[in-house]
C-alpha cells in the first residue's frame, strides 16, 4: 500500500516530498490528493508525449502548513515543448476555463 512519508511508489517518479512536518498537520490527505493530481497529469504529459526523463513529469509534495502541492520537474528542452504545446493550444482557443474542466462535455448542450 502506498504511503505518503516513502513516496507512495517504488520508483519514486510521482513523489517529491515535502517540508518538514508538524505534529498534528494531516500531510498524509493532502499528499495523496496531490499524488493524484500529479498522476492523473503524468498520463495527460504521457499523451502528448511529454513524459519522460528528458521531459517533463509531475511530482506530488505537501507545504510546511499541510497542504498538498504538485511540482512541475523537466529539462530545459522538456520544459521549452511544453511551453510550445500550450502556446499552440492557447492560440487555438483550447485554454481551460475554471469554471467548466470538462470544456467537451458542455460544447454539445
Amino acid at each position: 500500500m502506498s504511503n505518503w512519508r516513502d513516496g507512495g511508489d517504488e520508483s519514486g517518479d510521482v513523489f517529491l516530498g515535502g517540508g518538514p512536518t508538524v505534529e498534528g498537520v494531516d500531510y498524509e490527505a493532502a499528499w495523496l490528493e496531490a499524488r493524484a493530481a500529479a498522476v492523473h497529469l503524468n498520463s495527460v504529459l504521457a499523451a502528448l508525449g511529454l513524459q519522460g526523463d528528458d521531459q517533463v513529469k509531475a511530482q506530488a509534495g505537501w507545504s510546511d502548513d499541510g497542504h498538498g502541492v504538485v511540482f512541475l520537474r523537466g529539462t530545459l528542452s522538456g520544459a521549452r515543448k511544453l511551453g510550445a504545446t500550450l502556446d499552440r493550444m492557447a492560440t487555438r482557443d483550447g485554454a481551460v476555463d475554471d469554471a467548466d474542466p470538462n470544456p467537451e462535455a458542455s460544447a454539445g448542450s
